[in-house]
Protein backbone atom coordinates (compact mmCIF):
# COMPACT_ATOMS: atom_id res chain seq x y z
CA UNK A 1 0.00 0.00 0.00
CA UNK A 2 2.77 2.47 0.91
CA UNK A 3 4.45 2.00 -2.49
CA UNK A 4 1.15 2.53 -4.32
CA UNK A 5 0.42 5.75 -2.43
CA UNK A 6 3.71 7.33 -3.47
CA UNK A 7 2.25 8.22 -6.88
CA UNK A 8 -0.92 9.77 -5.42
CA UNK A 9 -0.21 13.41 -4.41
CA UNK A 10 -3.30 13.74 -2.25
CA UNK A 11 -2.01 11.16 0.24
CA UNK A 12 1.16 11.45 2.30
CA UNK A 13 1.06 7.76 3.22
CA UNK A 14 -0.74 5.41 5.61
CA UNK A 15 -0.68 4.56 9.29
CA UNK A 16 -1.99 1.81 11.62
CA UNK A 17 -4.44 3.19 14.18
CA UNK A 18 -4.70 1.99 17.75
CA UNK A 19 -7.49 -0.45 16.90
CA UNK A 20 -5.31 -2.06 14.23
CA UNK A 21 -7.07 -0.54 11.27
CA UNK A 22 -5.17 1.09 8.39
CA UNK A 23 -5.80 4.81 7.90
CA UNK A 24 -4.69 7.01 5.01
CA UNK A 25 -2.87 10.25 5.79
CA UNK A 26 -3.99 13.20 3.66
CA UNK A 27 -1.41 15.55 2.11
CA UNK A 28 -2.91 19.03 2.65
CA UNK A 29 -0.50 20.78 0.27
CA UNK A 30 -1.13 18.12 -2.36
CA UNK A 31 -4.88 18.59 -2.03
CA UNK A 32 -4.48 22.35 -2.39
CA UNK A 33 -2.35 21.98 -5.49
CA UNK A 34 -4.76 19.46 -7.02
CA UNK A 35 -7.69 21.79 -6.36
CA UNK A 36 -5.75 24.69 -7.87
CA UNK A 37 -6.00 26.73 -4.68
CA UNK A 38 -2.24 27.29 -4.29
CA UNK A 39 -1.75 28.31 -7.92
CA UNK A 40 -4.77 30.61 -7.86
CA UNK A 41 -3.63 32.33 -4.67
CA UNK A 42 -0.10 32.77 -6.00
CA UNK A 43 -1.35 34.16 -9.31
CA UNK A 44 -3.65 36.54 -7.49
CA UNK A 45 -0.77 37.77 -5.33
CA UNK A 46 1.44 38.29 -8.38
CA UNK A 47 -1.34 40.18 -10.16
CA UNK A 48 -1.87 42.43 -7.14
CA UNK A 49 1.85 43.15 -6.91
CA UNK A 50 2.03 43.94 -10.63
CA UNK A 51 -0.96 46.29 -10.31
CA UNK A 52 0.64 48.07 -7.37
CA UNK A 53 3.93 48.40 -9.25
CA UNK A 54 2.16 49.80 -12.32
CA UNK A 55 0.30 52.32 -10.18
CA UNK A 56 3.57 53.39 -8.55
CA UNK A 57 5.30 53.84 -11.90
CA UNK A 58 2.28 55.70 -13.24
CA UNK A 59 2.50 58.28 -10.45
CA UNK A 60 6.14 59.05 -11.21
CA UNK A 61 7.27 62.04 -13.25
CA UNK A 62 10.51 62.70 -15.07
CA UNK A 63 12.39 65.82 -14.01
CA UNK A 64 15.42 67.69 -15.26
CA UNK A 65 17.61 68.70 -12.32
CA UNK A 66 19.97 71.66 -12.44
CA UNK A 67 21.89 73.95 -10.13
CA UNK A 68 20.40 77.38 -9.60
CA UNK A 69 21.91 80.52 -8.07
CA UNK A 70 23.92 79.80 -4.93
CA UNK A 71 24.16 76.13 -5.98
CA UNK A 72 20.54 75.50 -4.94
CA UNK A 73 18.90 72.40 -6.40
CA UNK A 74 16.11 73.12 -8.87
CA UNK A 75 13.97 71.17 -11.36
CA UNK A 76 11.44 71.40 -14.16
CA UNK A 77 9.24 68.63 -15.63
CA UNK A 78 11.08 67.10 -18.57
CA UNK A 79 7.90 67.50 -20.65
CA UNK A 80 8.46 71.28 -20.75
CA UNK A 81 11.99 70.91 -22.16
CA UNK A 82 12.61 71.15 -25.92
CA UNK A 83 16.40 70.87 -25.95
CA UNK A 84 19.53 71.20 -23.84
CA UNK A 85 22.05 73.60 -25.36
CA UNK A 86 25.44 75.06 -24.55
CA UNK A 87 26.34 78.36 -26.22
CA UNK A 88 29.68 80.19 -26.26
CA UNK A 89 29.34 83.66 -24.74
CA UNK A 90 30.51 85.13 -28.06
CA UNK A 91 27.21 83.94 -29.52
CA UNK A 92 25.16 85.99 -27.03
CA UNK A 93 23.97 89.40 -28.26
CA UNK A 94 21.95 92.22 -26.75
CA UNK A 95 18.52 93.37 -27.89
CA UNK A 96 17.76 96.32 -25.63
CA UNK A 97 18.24 94.89 -22.16
CA UNK A 98 17.50 91.33 -23.31
CA UNK A 99 20.11 88.66 -23.92
CA UNK A 100 19.42 86.87 -27.21
CA UNK A 101 21.16 84.41 -29.49
CA UNK A 102 20.69 83.35 -33.08
CA UNK A 103 19.28 79.84 -32.93
CA UNK A 104 18.01 77.65 -35.76
CA UNK A 105 17.42 80.59 -38.05
CA UNK A 106 15.53 82.65 -35.44
CA UNK A 107 16.21 84.88 -32.46
CA UNK A 108 16.03 83.04 -29.15
CA UNK A 109 15.55 85.25 -26.06
CA UNK A 110 17.64 84.16 -23.07
CA UNK A 111 16.31 84.54 -19.54
CA UNK A 112 18.91 84.47 -16.79
CA UNK A 113 17.58 82.57 -13.81
CA UNK A 114 19.89 84.33 -11.35
CA UNK A 115 18.36 87.68 -12.36
CA UNK A 116 14.76 86.48 -12.21
CA UNK A 117 15.19 85.03 -8.72
CA UNK A 118 16.58 88.22 -7.21
CA UNK A 119 14.38 90.15 -4.79
CA UNK A 120 12.22 92.01 -7.28
CA UNK A 121 11.63 95.27 -5.42
CA UNK A 122 14.48 95.59 -2.93
CA UNK A 123 17.18 95.10 -5.56
CA UNK A 124 15.31 96.51 -8.54
CA UNK A 125 17.94 99.06 -9.55
CA UNK A 126 20.76 96.57 -9.26
CA UNK A 127 18.61 94.00 -11.08
CA UNK A 128 17.99 96.34 -14.01
CA UNK A 129 21.68 97.30 -14.15
CA UNK A 130 22.70 93.64 -14.17
CA UNK A 131 20.15 92.78 -16.87
CA UNK A 132 21.75 95.28 -19.23
CA UNK A 133 25.24 93.89 -18.71
CA UNK A 134 26.68 91.85 -21.56
CA UNK A 135 28.40 88.52 -20.77
CA UNK A 136 32.15 88.68 -20.21
CA UNK A 137 34.09 87.56 -23.30
CA UNK A 138 36.19 85.05 -21.33
CA UNK A 139 33.34 83.53 -19.31
CA UNK A 140 33.26 80.37 -21.43
CA UNK A 141 30.05 78.50 -22.21
CA UNK A 142 26.57 79.12 -20.88
CA UNK A 143 24.18 76.22 -20.28
CA UNK A 144 20.68 76.83 -21.59
CA UNK A 145 17.37 75.00 -21.23
CA UNK A 146 15.32 75.66 -24.36
CA UNK A 147 11.71 75.59 -23.18
CA UNK A 148 8.34 75.70 -24.92
CA UNK A 149 5.44 77.63 -23.46
CA UNK A 150 2.19 78.40 -25.25
CA UNK A 151 3.70 77.83 -28.68
CA UNK A 152 6.81 79.95 -28.04
CA UNK A 153 10.38 79.05 -27.17
CA UNK A 154 12.90 80.79 -24.95
CA UNK A 155 16.19 79.86 -23.34
CA UNK A 156 16.64 79.65 -19.59
CA UNK A 157 20.27 80.22 -18.57
CA UNK A 158 21.15 78.04 -15.57
CA UNK A 159 24.28 77.50 -13.52
CA UNK A 160 24.80 73.81 -14.23
CA UNK A 161 22.74 70.90 -15.55
CA UNK A 162 22.81 67.99 -13.07
CA UNK A 163 20.71 65.01 -14.09
CA UNK A 164 17.43 63.60 -15.40
CA UNK A 165 15.54 61.54 -12.81
CA UNK A 166 12.17 59.82 -12.42
CA UNK A 167 10.44 60.20 -9.07
CA UNK A 168 7.01 60.57 -7.46
CA UNK A 169 7.70 63.98 -5.83
CA UNK A 170 4.88 63.47 -3.32
CA UNK A 171 6.40 65.42 -0.43
CA UNK A 172 5.80 69.13 -0.99
CA UNK A 173 6.10 72.40 0.88
CA UNK A 174 5.19 75.98 0.02
CA UNK A 175 7.56 78.09 -2.06
CA UNK A 176 9.81 80.48 -0.18
CA UNK A 177 10.42 82.89 -3.08
CA UNK A 178 8.79 84.11 -6.31
CA UNK A 179 9.01 82.12 -9.56
CA UNK A 180 9.01 78.82 -7.62
CA UNK A 181 5.89 76.64 -7.50
CA UNK A 182 6.89 74.72 -4.37
CA UNK A 183 9.67 72.62 -2.90
CA UNK A 184 9.56 68.86 -3.40
CA UNK A 185 11.68 65.87 -2.46
CA UNK A 186 13.26 64.41 -5.60
CA UNK A 187 15.93 61.75 -5.30
CA UNK A 188 15.87 62.09 -1.50
CA UNK A 189 16.82 65.77 -1.69
CA UNK A 190 14.77 68.95 -1.33
CA UNK A 191 14.38 70.55 -4.76
CA UNK A 192 12.65 73.75 -5.90
CA UNK A 193 10.25 73.28 -8.81
CA UNK A 194 10.21 76.30 -11.11
CA UNK A 195 7.05 78.18 -12.10
CA UNK A 196 7.63 78.74 -15.82
CA UNK A 197 4.75 81.25 -16.42
CA UNK A 198 5.91 83.26 -13.39
CA UNK A 199 9.46 83.36 -14.75
CA UNK A 200 8.16 84.71 -18.06
CA UNK A 201 6.17 87.37 -16.22
CA UNK A 202 9.15 88.34 -14.06
CA UNK A 203 11.42 88.66 -17.07
CA UNK A 204 8.84 90.86 -18.87
CA UNK A 205 9.44 88.66 -21.92
CA UNK A 206 5.77 88.21 -22.78
CA UNK A 207 4.55 91.67 -21.85
CA UNK A 208 7.40 93.93 -22.94
CA UNK A 209 9.07 92.09 -25.81
CA UNK A 210 6.64 89.57 -27.34
CA UNK A 211 8.29 89.76 -30.76
CA UNK A 212 11.50 88.26 -29.37
CA UNK A 213 9.93 84.95 -28.38
CA UNK A 214 10.59 82.59 -31.24
CA UNK A 215 8.14 79.99 -32.45
CA UNK A 216 8.62 76.61 -30.84
CA UNK A 217 10.38 74.04 -33.04
CA UNK A 218 8.08 71.34 -34.30
CA UNK A 219 10.45 68.54 -33.28
CA UNK A 220 13.82 68.22 -31.59
CA UNK A 221 16.33 66.14 -33.51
Amino acid sequence: MRQQLKTVKTFAGSSIMGDGKVALILDVLGLAQRAGVVTETRNRALTEKATEAAATVGDKQTFLLFAGPGDCRMAIPLSTLARLEEFPVEQVEMSGSQWVTQYRGQILPLIRLNIVLQEQEKDRRNRLRTMKATPLPDSGQIQVLVLNHQGRSFGLVVERILDIVEDRADVKSAATRPSVLYSVVIGDRVTELLDIPAILRSSDLNAARPALAMKAPEAAN
